[in-house]
């Protein structure tokens, strides 16, 4: 049973990455408990990265602020559901991932932490990984022009273990995977996470957390890409050739990253 109601304004900061550790896991748990939340959450994460990759709004059902045990006056209310669908602007620059669970500063930092410039003089073995993390999806990319260089177990947050996977561009992008055991933050649709030119998305399939890291790669290319890799670890199977193309597309399209 929830302690408070779960509101429209939570939902949307829940989706922003504007909620604490404690928060997001508490939302995260209505969310899994009730289908219309998780209605209301993936419509959410649809218009986001609609408005990330500056496209016309879909034709889809918008979440409707829901009964709150203390409401705001119908004006304010009002404007403020308003500057929500009107925020593109404020959207491209806000910080949402400084109030952020422990886990994702440490992906931030194993995203940093592997070098990039590493070159390969033998054939390229992943890490192994067992146990939670031997059903971890690790994608193709080079659809994408995106090759996997690097590959690792290493702890993240409070003891988990997780497997991190590291993508190289011919253009300066570099991309990383990390796939850990469930946190309790994340769900099965996507989430983003902005800060500073910093862009992560994050989701669960199972009992796993997926996150995938990127600095400098262009948002509309890079929100594609996460709903590529997204699909591809709830399918378990390789790309097909329009997701390829689609892919190769969005890549040609796109300036080089300035990671």
């Amino acid at each position: 049973m929830r302690d408070r109601a779960i509101t429209f304004d939570l939902l949307n900061a829940y989706v922003d990455g504007e909620l604490d550790a404690a928060e997001a896991a508490e939302v995260a748990r209505a969310v899994a408990d009730d289908p219309a939340l998780a209605h209301e959450v993936a419509a959410l994460s649809r218009l986001r990265l609609v408005v990330t990759q500056s496209m016309e709004t879909p034709d889809i059902a918008l979440p409707q602020p829901r009964r709150r045990r203390r409401t705001l006056p119908a004006a304010a209310a009002a404007a403020a559901f308003l500057l929500f669908l009107g925020g593109a602007a404020l959207l491209s620059g806000m910080d949402t991932a400084g109030t952020q669970a422990a886990w994702l500063a440490d992906a931030w930092r194993a995203h940093r932490a592997w070098p990039a410039e590493q070159e390969r003089t033998r054939p390229f073995v992943p890490a192994r990984h067992a146990g939670a993390l031997a059903e971890a999806y690790v994608p193709d990319l080079s659809a994408s022009r995106l090759t996997l260089i690097h590959s690792e177990v290493r702890p993240l947050g409070d003891g988990a273990q997780a497997l991190l996977t590291g993508y190289r561009g011919s253009r300066g992008c570099k991309v990383s995977l990390l796939v850990f055991p469930s946190q309790g933050g994340l769900i099965a649709a996507l989430r983003p996470f902005r800060r500073e030119g910093q862009e992560a998305y994050g989701w669960q399939v199972g009992g796993l957390d997926y996150l995938l890291l990127s600095d400098g790669m262009e948002s509309r290319r890079f929100a594609l890409l996460a709903e590529t890799v997204q699909a591809g670890s709830r399918r378990h199977a390789p790309f097909d050739a329009e997701t390829r193309t689609a892919l190769r597309q969005s890549r040609d399209r796109s300036a080089p990253c300035n990671a």
